[in-house]
């Protein structure tokens, strides 16, 4: 695990102090609320799978009931495949370099 460094967003669960403690205690890399550049969703590779899991499950039309929707969920999570999640961390040292390049912590579409 010294190749990665954990990361938190900034829900309420993830920035308590016993959260933050553990964290602290328990991670060999961590990276505490403070350190990651605020308003970045272009640096944190699950918020592009989130986006990713919406659009297909969008893709499917309106849900009538919670049991659709559950179930739609569920498919369009099983088709994310590794060789997404490889190209989503793949893309990262291409997404610091803008983010440095443009002087900002936000790159626009």
């Amino acid at each position: 695990m010294s190749d990665f460094i954990f990361m938190q967003d900034g829900a309420p669960a993830h920035t308590t102090k016993m959260t933050q403690r553990w964290c602290r205690d328990s991670l060999n890399e961590f990276w505490e609320k403070g350190d990651w550049p605020g308003n970045s969703p272009n640096l944190n590779p699950i918020e592009h799978l989130w986006a990713i899991l919406k659009e297909r499950v969008n893709e499917k039309g309106q849900m009538t009931n919670r049991n659709q929707l559950i179930e739609t969920v569920k498919l369009a999570w099983q088709a994310i495949t590794p060789d997404i999640l490889e190209n989503l961390v793949g893309s990262m040292p291409n997404r610091v370099k803008v983010v440095l390049e443009m002087g900002r912590d936000y790159i626009n579409k």
